[in-house]
């Protein structure tokens, strides 16, 4: 079987096909130091790296494609803008929308500075995600050269379209003021995203990806009565769109989720695979009491300690993902980490880790 064939086989089935063991994103140079270890040339392309890694230690790699950057289409005017500051524009049937900010821009977070801020702006957000259907070849190209460049060597996981989050085109403090502030407002543009990230699984369907996927906060950023109002009902929707089609749903969750599981939340959503069930200090969950309460149908994934990963020894690695074997004995579970691998991480860990949950599966 293929890498991409084994995997899908397994969350499709698990009580009858071979384990799966996938590492969540591992840095470029993690991915550059492990082949150095092996004596295998990296030639700087992320996707080939670890094409190329895991050929060697007979894992399934997973690959994340763009979303929402596929909807707000940005792009720099440069005659209005600076060396340090950049002026981004999209077009709109209401005229062009602004986003004055740092040329080189931080990852979504407080830092970011995001576009939607007035009334005015989620009049915007919603003419933008109107205009996603006029690029459907556009799409569906970029997804077919993902599928190209990937083959069979792997899976391919649409990115998260996030529509609580308003696709990352709001600032992360300013969500609840807004929420509270403007709640039909807000869930009108909410809606628009969803739509519009609809479109995006489409192209991405046809053209071979193979989960549709989205993610939130966990309890450390929400509250179990927030994530019933803004994130279960388009989850849900996103799970049954993509099972009506044929397809396979991913979610991930990095962050505290225990009581979620805990008290069944998650096996609302309908989802195949549940990532990354985080333990301490990333999450709060036990794993085999987290694995114990999800629905025997889901395929959970996770949860090796980042950090352990980076700064423990071979030694704890391997221990720890023994004690991932002992809690989801019986159970449909994927060796992965407990999110994307952490720059810095030795090569000799990160080798250490694949080998023994290997091992794991093969035992």
């Amino acid at each position: 079987m293929s890498a991409r064939a084994r995997f899908l086989a397994y969350v499709r089935d698990p009580h009858g096909s071979p384990g799966v063991v996938s590492p969540f994103l591992p840095h470029a140079g993690v991915l550059a130091s492990a082949l150095g270890a092996l004596g295998l040339p990296a030639c700087g392309d992320p996707v080939r790296d670890e094409i190329l890694l895991s050929r060697e230690l007979g894992y399934q790699p997973m690959f994340m494609t763009e979303c929402s950057a596929l909807i707000f289409n940005w792009r720099i005017d440069e005659s209005r803008s600076s060396p340090s500051r950049a002026l981004r524009v999209i077009e709109t049937p209401l005229g062009e929308w602004l986003r004055p900010s740092p040329r080189a821009e931080p990852p979504w977070s407080d830092m970011s500075e995001c576009p939607v801020r007035t009334k005015e702006d989620h009049a915007m957000l919603r003419a933008v995600c109107g205009q996603v259907g006029d690029r459907e070849n556009d799409l569906r190209e970029y997804f077919r050269l993902w599928r190209r460049a990937v083959g069979e060597d792997g899976v391919i996981v649409l990115g998260h379209p996030h529509p609580s989050w308003l696709g990352y085109q709001i600032n992360p403090t300013d969500i609840y003021f807004q929420w509270h502030d403007w709640p039909d407002l807000y869930r009108e543009s909410m809606e628009a995203v969803s739509r519009a990230s609809l479109v995006v699984m489409e192209a991405a369907m046809a053209e071979g990806i193979d989960f549709m996927s989205d993610s939130s906060y966990g309890l450390e950023m929400t509250s179990p009565r927030l994530f019933n109002a803004m994130d279960l009902p388009w989850i849900c929707r996103f799970a049954r769109w993509t099972h009506d089609r044929g397809g396979l749903f991913w979610y991930h969750n990095c962050g505290f989720t225990r009581r979620l599981i805990l008290e069944g939340t998650f096996n609302l959503l309908g989802a195949d695979v549940i990532e990354t069930v985080a333990p301490p200090p990333e999450g709060d969950n036990d794993l085999a009491e987290s694995r114990r309460a999800l629905d025997p149908r889901v395929c959970s994934k996770g949860n090796l300690n980042l950090r352990l990963l980076r700064d423990g020894t071979p030694e704890e690695i391997a221990g720890s993902v023994r004690g991932i074997a002992a809690a989801v004995r019986g159970s449909a579970h994927i060796f992965s980490t407990a999110d994307a691998v952490l720059e810095g991480t030795p090569a000799e860990n990160f080798i250490t880790f694949i080998r023994a949950a290997r091992e794991a599966v093969e035992a």
